[in-house]
């Protein structure tokens, strides 16, 4: 089982803060010894691990945005077991559901929708759709129109048509 490595870098430039998150594939054998010791005490070879592949992943990342090199301030880098802590999933996933070809299948697809067959209760966020961000945010979406009975993307696409942006004051 593959789960997600995160390491976090904020910047900034122009006097105004940027986040970046990085998330790449961990597999979970690398960090598992390290699961039934308590945050921040599991030890110098963890902490080499955990920094060694952080500190990959920013030099990959400088690599293909080479302006964000010089405005690094903070970084912080989880890992499976760090996952394990905060959200408690079993093996530092951090998406849910599998994304695989299976999850996305005619039948389970059908299955993960917001409706379910107790009065009341309503699915939402990313196992509604897909993983990440974008995908919770439109799994409440699609849970918030079958909750209205509505197109709540048709609203949204007037609203946004619609919208004028306010005029610069000089």
């Amino acid at each position: 089982k593959r789960c997600r490595h995160k390491a976090v870098v904020s910047t900034q430039s122009t006097g105004e803060k940027s986040t970046v998150a990085i998330v790449t594939f961990a597999n979970w054998k690398w960090f598992e010894s390290w699961d039934d010791k308590p945050l921040k005490r599991r030890g110098d070879d963890y902490d080499r691990a955990k920094k060694l592949i952080g500190q990959q992943m920013i030099d990959q990342t400088c690599r293909l945005y080479p302006q964000i090199e010089d405005c690094i301030d903070y970084v912080d880098i989880g890992t499976p077991v760090t996952n394990n802590h905060y959200i408690n999933s079993t093996k530092g996933e951090i998406y849910g559901l599998d994304h695989n070809v299976t999850r996305f299948s005619a039948e389970n697809s059908a299955a993960l929708r917001p409706e379910t067959d107790i009065p009341g209760l309503w699915m939402s966020g990313q196992d509604v759709l897909m993983c990440g961000f974008t995908g919770a945010l439109f799994g409440g979406v699609l849970t918030s129109a079958a909750m209205l009975k509505r197109d709540l993307f048709s609203d949204i696409w007037k609203l946004r048509s619609a919208y004028k942006p306010p005029q610069k004051k000089e």
